[in-house]
Protein backbone atom coordinates (compact mmCIF):
# COMPACT_ATOMS: atom_id res chain seq x y z
CA UNK A 1 0.00 0.00 0.00
CA UNK A 2 1.16 3.42 -0.82
CA UNK A 3 0.60 6.64 1.43
CA UNK A 4 -3.19 7.31 0.00
CA UNK A 5 -3.68 3.62 0.84
CA UNK A 6 -3.98 2.51 -2.94
CA UNK A 7 -1.92 -0.80 -3.89
CA UNK A 8 0.96 -0.51 -6.08
CA UNK A 9 -1.04 -1.19 -8.62
CA UNK A 10 -3.85 0.78 -8.60
CA UNK A 11 -1.56 3.91 -7.90
CA UNK A 12 0.66 2.61 -11.12
CA UNK A 13 -2.80 2.41 -13.28
CA UNK A 14 -3.67 5.48 -12.39
CA UNK A 15 -0.50 7.17 -13.16
CA UNK A 16 -0.76 5.39 -16.72
CA UNK A 17 -4.43 6.96 -17.22
CA UNK A 18 -2.84 10.16 -16.19
CA UNK A 19 -0.27 9.86 -18.73
CA UNK A 20 -2.23 9.47 -21.64
CA UNK A 21 -5.15 11.99 -20.47
CA UNK A 22 -1.99 14.45 -20.77
CA UNK A 23 -0.84 13.09 -24.31
CA UNK A 24 -4.07 13.58 -25.76
CA UNK A 25 -4.81 16.60 -24.06
CA UNK A 26 -1.63 17.76 -25.36
CA UNK A 27 -2.36 16.58 -28.91
CA UNK A 28 -5.34 18.70 -29.11
CA UNK A 29 -3.78 21.60 -27.89
CA UNK A 30 -6.38 21.64 -24.87
CA UNK A 31 -5.45 23.51 -21.94
CA UNK A 32 -5.96 21.63 -18.48
CA UNK A 33 -8.55 24.86 -17.86
CA UNK A 34 -10.86 23.98 -20.92
CA UNK A 35 -11.04 20.16 -20.40
CA UNK A 36 -11.65 21.11 -16.85
CA UNK A 37 -14.60 23.21 -17.67
CA UNK A 38 -15.65 20.99 -20.53
CA UNK A 39 -15.78 18.02 -17.73
CA UNK A 40 -17.35 20.17 -15.04
CA UNK A 41 -14.02 20.02 -12.26
CA UNK A 42 -11.25 22.25 -11.88
CA UNK A 43 -8.31 22.77 -13.60
CA UNK A 44 -6.22 21.41 -10.35
CA UNK A 45 -8.49 18.26 -10.45
CA UNK A 46 -7.29 17.74 -13.95
CA UNK A 47 -3.55 17.83 -13.01
CA UNK A 48 -4.15 15.43 -10.55
CA UNK A 49 -5.86 12.93 -12.88
CA UNK A 50 -3.14 13.39 -15.22
CA UNK A 51 -0.22 12.80 -12.25
CA UNK A 52 -2.23 9.73 -11.23
CA UNK A 53 -2.72 11.09 -7.61
CA UNK A 54 -6.66 10.78 -8.11
CA UNK A 55 -8.37 7.99 -9.90
CA UNK A 56 -10.99 8.75 -11.66
CA UNK A 57 -14.47 7.06 -12.13
CA UNK A 58 -15.89 5.36 -14.64
CA UNK A 59 -18.93 8.22 -15.57
CA UNK A 60 -15.77 10.92 -15.43
CA UNK A 61 -12.95 8.58 -17.52
CA UNK A 62 -15.89 9.03 -20.35
CA UNK A 63 -16.59 12.19 -19.67
CA UNK A 64 -13.06 12.98 -20.39
CA UNK A 65 -12.80 10.70 -23.49
CA UNK A 66 -15.47 12.01 -25.25
CA UNK A 67 -14.14 15.73 -25.23
CA UNK A 68 -10.34 14.14 -25.80
CA UNK A 69 -12.25 12.57 -29.03
CA UNK A 70 -11.04 9.07 -28.07
CA UNK A 71 -12.79 5.94 -26.76
CA UNK A 72 -12.31 4.77 -23.50
CA UNK A 73 -10.41 2.08 -24.31
CA UNK A 74 -7.42 4.62 -25.93
CA UNK A 75 -6.83 4.39 -21.97
CA UNK A 76 -6.69 0.64 -21.46
CA UNK A 77 -4.87 0.14 -24.58
CA UNK A 78 -0.90 -0.90 -23.56
CA UNK A 79 -1.43 -0.51 -20.37
CA UNK A 80 1.05 -2.62 -17.90
CA UNK A 81 -0.33 -6.21 -17.64
CA UNK A 82 0.82 -5.75 -13.56
CA UNK A 83 -2.21 -2.98 -13.60
CA UNK A 84 -4.95 -5.52 -14.83
CA UNK A 85 -7.27 -7.07 -13.16
CA UNK A 86 -6.12 -9.51 -10.06
CA UNK A 87 -7.16 -13.01 -10.46
CA UNK A 88 -6.79 -13.51 -7.00
CA UNK A 89 -9.94 -10.76 -6.31
CA UNK A 90 -12.30 -13.36 -7.03
CA UNK A 91 -13.64 -15.29 -3.68
CA UNK A 92 -15.27 -18.09 -6.37
CA UNK A 93 -12.69 -20.44 -6.57
CA UNK A 94 -13.85 -21.27 -10.35
CA UNK A 95 -14.21 -17.84 -11.42
CA UNK A 96 -11.53 -16.62 -13.87
CA UNK A 97 -11.07 -13.19 -15.91
CA UNK A 98 -11.53 -14.40 -18.68
CA UNK A 99 -15.12 -13.01 -19.55
CA UNK A 100 -13.25 -9.70 -18.80
CA UNK A 101 -10.39 -10.38 -21.34
CA UNK A 102 -12.82 -11.52 -23.99
CA UNK A 103 -15.38 -7.87 -23.56
CA UNK A 104 -12.16 -6.09 -23.55
CA UNK A 105 -11.32 -8.13 -26.92
CA UNK A 106 -14.73 -7.41 -28.29
CA UNK A 107 -14.93 -3.61 -27.91
CA UNK A 108 -11.55 -3.96 -29.48
CA UNK A 109 -13.52 -5.83 -32.36
CA UNK A 110 -16.72 -3.72 -32.36
CA UNK A 111 -13.96 -0.08 -32.38
CA UNK A 112 -12.06 -1.70 -35.45
CA UNK A 113 -15.09 -3.00 -37.70
CA UNK A 114 -16.97 0.53 -37.06
CA UNK A 115 -14.27 2.21 -38.22
CA UNK A 116 -14.14 0.35 -42.23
Amino acid sequence: MNDRGLSQSASDFNIQIGKKIKVRREELKLTQTKLAKSCGVTFQQIQKYEKGINGLTAFRLKQIANRLKVSVLYFYLDVSPSCMVDPTIFKNKNASVEPLLLTKEMEITDDQSSSR
